[in-house]
């Protein structure tokens, strides 16, 4: 058939408007869009108004001269640093010359969009051209596997900001990456249940590859490689470790070693953490040539230490007392507050970095979605600024170079495996699935939800849309005999640290539908993310706002089919279930005949053995080692011994949350409630502290659980020499007043007789039927195909015409169709409260990978006479930010002739946070005629949104001066 083609185009959107780009893959597998609103990812509070002057645009400094000094401008000075959001972790530098104005150099998330916000670490190569970088979900902090070995790794190119990646299952740790005064780099993976062995991968950053792996039997943290060998620490002392692994003492500091770097003449930094009289305080060591020199101790514990220019190091802190004697190339910088980070020549201190969470309101403004707040300190004049950086700018390339979201090099294209059947899914609950829409609730529903289960009363009638059964949630998922009730801000607690108080995909706002939240549905975890392979053997089935997880996957039986669909799409439901496994865990805890202070349960801090079990696991006593794992120690080194409580002094301890064990966490979470960034901004209760607590929880010291029991020994460089399962705790400990009266107790928003209260939606909702101004609707097409059983918004039922298809992948009907629904969402946005989105992606060539995997094509087919029709497309409030042509094919009556093609290019993001309807013209069409959306955008990165919403097709006999394609239509 002939076809000819006529192209209308709107004006596209200037280059630097806000795009939304709800960027996280979840898990599952049919149709669907993306809600550009995400959950908070974890920040604890508000941060209050900066009490330091606001530095300019993109935070540089406004008054360089003064704050720098008067050689700013000709300064090479270069900052280097990194934070995580929902779009990815992302790479920041900032040049003295620019008066420190940040740009985003990088952004890494593997093309995973619907995995929650990220984390990392950074550290700058020796000669300052490469950064490497540690990366991950933040939900993999979660999981203890995932913490030792299920981090990425890449290299990125400082001057171009070209990615690499070089390794994946490497350890999520403070101390990984290692720099040092080259272009090695070291990095680690903990081996084990017990992170008994360590894997030492050798990274030349020059070439971008691993050279070596290293296997060490014990446990090595603080890699640093350096001129005279590669170094780390065991057991509390610094070893040099040779080419097969096997590590050599070289040196034996007091403390517990939380920093160590080489320097450019082999010799070797380290600061520690000492316990004197009670007080712990930061120490700071040389050593050189076999010998150790102590250079002094920190009056506080918030000692750092970094990298320079030129192999050189700079202590950064309170450095009063410390002394740099015969290390005169060790810098010594003032810090009024803990460093995050310095510059390559030290000019400029890093003391906070926070994601500024998106505010989306119902009225259509947006706030700071990719908006990162900073806070730096000069050390020249000991002045601070605050200010802001939009991810979205990107820095000034010394050469072009192509933006990186993953492994995305075209050489690895090559190592992609063939598209073939993947199998059958492990998960039980699937996704993309039309009859399994996930309602997400809002933050006061939760806490009405948590207060009633956690006083065993959350016992109302519920349903599964479409399934026809009721249930009461704490009927269903019974308290197990004689577990005591969980106090309230606990769970809320663990809640907030799982998954942000979310129970559908974290593309669904409050008062949205949505995919169900599953943890890794295609196993992309084990592949570096890669949303281009499906895995479903490496599947992490965890569901919803607690993420259960055993027993939510097929063949499983732990819950019946029903039971695993109330976990997977109800909230309420989901809250009994996970509620009833930590009261398993702290009957588990029980029968090791282990407890905290006077062991009652109505006390938040005497759950700290169950949320230790409920993370990482109880081991009964088998005539072995017993009771709750090392993982979870406190005194564990995997975690940063200097280390504040977590949220207590700084809000900023969110955004990397891997420095902190899981009960530090869910404590933190307790003790300092988490907002939700959303209007309205709420938060949940903070418990009733105890008398005389200052207004705080009693939390254990890091050598709380070391003793005799797990050979453990106190305040000293190595408390658990064993590294293996000796390490297990088990026993009785008291720490404060023993729950005396300090401890503190739940406190309920909600009386326990009280209704559930009202859904807060961040939308309304577009439920109104379509009106046409001029003409009469012939038909509206839907992307549900208008079967109202399968509104979850409450929208009434309309008349439709036509069919909407989705086809994925490419060719369609082949295993690509697959492949193509991993990228695919749906969310309650859009007419009549569904729309499906993916995002856009680069396929010029029909025979790319990303056209193969990725391509998802909409048609919107109708059913009508010929004759002339204005054709209106329905853009949602949210999850449609793309440039997108929609081709009308005018059909040819079934006659054969010609189907001539119209193109009309609609700016998606032009809705601007309201539902929209705009026309794509006036044309006649003939029986069989169609409309079709694609996601192949040239020169697209696959982070923007495109939507596939409802198409009215308006009869408007002699119709030839109306609308013009991207003119927005009145009246609805």
């Amino acid at each position: 058939m002939a076809v000819n083609v006529s192209i209308l185009r709107t004006r596209r959107r200037p280059k630097g408007s806000p795009m939304l780009a709800s960027r996280l893959r979840a898990v599952l597998a049919t149709i669907a869009l993306t809600a550009s609103v995400t959950v908070a990812p974890q920040t604890a509070s508000a941060a209050p108004t900066p009490s330091t002057p606001d530095a300019g645009r993109q935070a540089a400094v406004t008054d360089p001269a003064r704050v720098l000094g008067d050689d700013w401008k000709s300064s090479s000075d270069v900052l280097v640093t990194g934070s995580g959001d929902t779009d990815g972790f992302h790479l920041y530098i900032a040049r003295e010359k620019d008066a420190f104005a940040w740009s985003r150099l990088a952004t890494l998330n593997g093309g995973r969009t619907e995995a929650g916000a990220w984390t990392g670490y950074v550290c700058l190569t020796g000669s300052g051209r490469y950064a490497a970088v540690v990366y991950a979900p933040v939900i993999a902090t979660n999981k203890p596997d995932q913490v030792s070995a299920g981090a990425h790794a890449a290299v990125v190119d400082v001057r171009t900001g070209v990615a690499r990646q070089v390794a994946h299952d490497v350890q999520l740790s403070y101390f990984n990456p290692g720099c040092g005064p080259d272009d090695r780099v070291l990095l680690t993976r903990a081996i084990g249940r017990d992170q008994q062995q360590t894997d030492l991968l050798t990274v030349d950053a020059v070439a971008g590859k691993v050279l070596t792996t290293r296997r060490v039997q014990a446990q090595l943290t603080n890699p640093a490689p350096g001129p005279g060998g590669d170094y780390g620490v065991i057991r509390g002392e610094v070893v040099r470790v040779a080419k097969n692994g096997r590590p050599t003492v070289v040196a034996r500091p007091g403390g517990q070693p939380y920093g160590l770097r080489a320097t450019a003449d082999a010799a070797l930094d380290l600061v520690t953490l000492k316990s004197e009289g009670g007080v712990e305080r930061s120490a700071a060591y040389r050593h050189r040539a076999g010998g150790l020199t102590h250079l002094g101790t920190s009056p506080g514990k918030q000692l750092e230490l970094f990298g320079l220019a030129e192999g050189r190091n700079a202590l950064v802190g309170d450095v009063t007392g410390i002394a740099v004697g015969a290390a005169r190339d060790l810098q010594l910088l003032s810090s009024s507050r803990p460093a995050q980070g310095v510059s390559r020549q030290g000019h400029l201190v890093v003391q906070g970095m926070s994601v500024e969470q998106t505010r989306e309101r119902m009225a259509g403004r947006r706030a700071a979605a990719g908006v990162l707040r900073v806070t730096v300190e000069s050390p020249v004049s000991g002045e601070t600024r605050s200010g802001t950086v939009r991810s979205e700018r990107r820095a000034p390339a010394d050469v072009a170079r192509p933006t990186f979201t993953g492994p995305t090099a075209a050489a690895l294209l090559d190592d992609l495996p063939p598209i073939t059947d993947p199998g059958d899914p492990k998960c039980a609950i699937g996704r993309n699935d039309l009859f399994t829409q996930v309602l997400q609730p809002s933050a006061n529903q939760v806490e009405w939800a948590v207060d009633r289960a956690a006083n065993g009363v959350l016992t109302i009638d519920r349903s599964i849309p479409g399934t026809g059964g009721t249930y009461k949630p704490q009927v269903m998922f019974k308290k197990p005999t004689n577990a005591p009730n969980v106090p309230a801000q606990l769970m809320l607690a663990i809640l907030a640290q799982e998954t942000n108080l979310a129970q559908a995909s974290w593309h669904a706002v409050p008062g949205d539908a949505g995919n169900p939240l599953i943890s890794d549905y295609y196993g992309h975890r084990a592949h570096e993310e890669d949303i281009r392979i499906i895995d479903y053997s490496s599947a992490d089935c965890g569901y919803g706002i607690s993420q259960v997880t055993d027993g939510m996957a097929r063949g499983q039986t732990t819950y019946n089919s029903f039971q695993q669909q109330a976990i997977a799409m109800d909230y309420q439901a989901n809250i009994a279930a996970g509620m009833a496994i930590l009261q398993a865990k702290w009957l588990e805890v029980a029968q090791t005949q282990s407890m905290v202070n006077n062991g009652n349960p109505a006390f938040i801090e005497n759950w700290y053995l169950a949320v230790w079990g409920y993370n990482s696991g109880v081991y009964q006593n088998t005539g072995g080692p017993y009771g709750v794992g090392w993982f979870n120690n406190p005194a564990n080194p995997q975690y940063k011994a200097n280390r504040d409580p977590f949220l207590r002094v700084d809000k900023d301890d969110a955004s990397h949350p891997a420095d902190w064990s899981y009960p530090e966490k869910i404590m933190g979470w307790a003790e300092v409630p988490q907002w939700q960034w959303i209007d309205p901004l709420t938060k949940y209760l903070t418990p009733a502290f105890g008398a005389g607590s200052n207004n705080q929880l009693q939390l254990p010291g890091r050598y709380q659980f070391c003793g005799t029991v797990n050979y453990c020994t106190p305040n000293v460089a190595s408390p658990c020499p064993s590294d293996n399962s000796n390490c297990w705790w088990h026993g009785t400990t008291s720490w404060s007043d023993g729950c005396a009266a300090k401890c503190a107790r739940e406190r309920l928003a909600y009386s326990l007789s009280s209704s559930e209260p009202p859904l807060l939606r961040v939308y309304p909702t577009a439920c109104t039927p379509f009106k046409a101004d001029i003409g009469t609707v012939a038909a509206v097409i839907d992307d549900t195909n208008g079967d109202s059983s399968l509104n979850r918004l409450g929208c009434a039922p309309q008349p439709r015409g036509g069919k909407f298809t989705l086809r994925t992948g490419s060719p369609f009907g082949s295993y690509a169709a697959l492949h193509g629904q991993v990228d695919l969402h749906q969310v309650g946005a859009g007419y009549l409260g569904h729309t499906w989105f993916t995002h856009s992606y680069d396929g010029d060539s029909g025979g790319s990978e990303e056209f193969k995997r990725h391509r998802v094509l909409g048609t919107w087919t109708t059913d009508l006479p010929s004759d002339d029709y204005e054709i209106v497309v329905h853009l949602p409030s949210h999850g449609a930010n793309e440039q997108v042509d929609y081709i009308i094919s005018q059909g040819d009556g079934g006659a054969g002739g010609s189907d001539h093609q119209i193109v009309c290019s609609i700016d998606q993001n032009s809705a601007n946070w309201e539902d929209k309807w705009v026309s794509l013209g006036w044309t006649w069409l003939y029986p069989g005629a169609k409309v079709q959306l694609d996601n192949i955008v040239a020169g697209a990165e696959g982070t923007v949104d495109v939507a596939y919403d409802a198409i009215a097709f308006v009869n408007v006999p002699g119709y030839a001066n109306g609308r013009d394609c991207g003119d927005p239509y009145p009246g609805n």
